[in-house]
């Protein structure tokens, strides 16, 4: 699943890492536990605020009961929202609770659905054309 992973700073409850993963990207992972909080501050660049709408749409259907239970995100136990700064999208997690393995587990789950779901939907093939460099002759 990832190509590399490589650990951070951690100070005052806040965790960073590095992943290497879809298209070869490189993405920092934060994980605050005093918030109970998990993010990818920046997930999705050049990525607009309509997008981030559909991305939304998309995400709370993983939050609904007609999704299996394994890869639904119970909303008892977590919530999960896409944003918008400057153009890029980012994904952050909130913690109901405390279990934190669930957090990640679920965190990991839903990003890879919006890389190999989501964006591969018609709408978004240019998008990934554009910004990851997708060879249109081999997608």
């Amino acid at each position: 699943m990832f190509r590399g992973f490589s650990p951070g700073p951690v100070k005052n409850g806040r965790a960073a890492f590095k992943i290497l993963w879809h298209r070869d990207r490189l993405f920092d992972l934060i994980v605050d536990t005093r918030n109970r909080r998990m993010s990818f501050p920046l997930l999705l660049p050049a990525f607009d605020a309509s997008m981030t709408r559909e991305l939304n749409a998309f995400i709370a259907t993983r939050q609904s009961k007609d999704v299996p239970e394994h890869r639904r995100i119970d909303p008892k136990k977590a919530t999960v929202r896409a944003s918008n700064r400057g153009g890029n999208a980012g994904l952050t997690l909130a913690l109901k609770g405390g279990d934190y393995e669930y957090g990640i587990r679920k965190l990991i789950h839903l990003v890879h659905e919006i890389f190999l779901t989501f964006l591969a939907e018609g709408r978004y093939y240019q998008y990934q054309v554009d910004t990851f460099e997708l060879d249109p002759d081999h997608p």
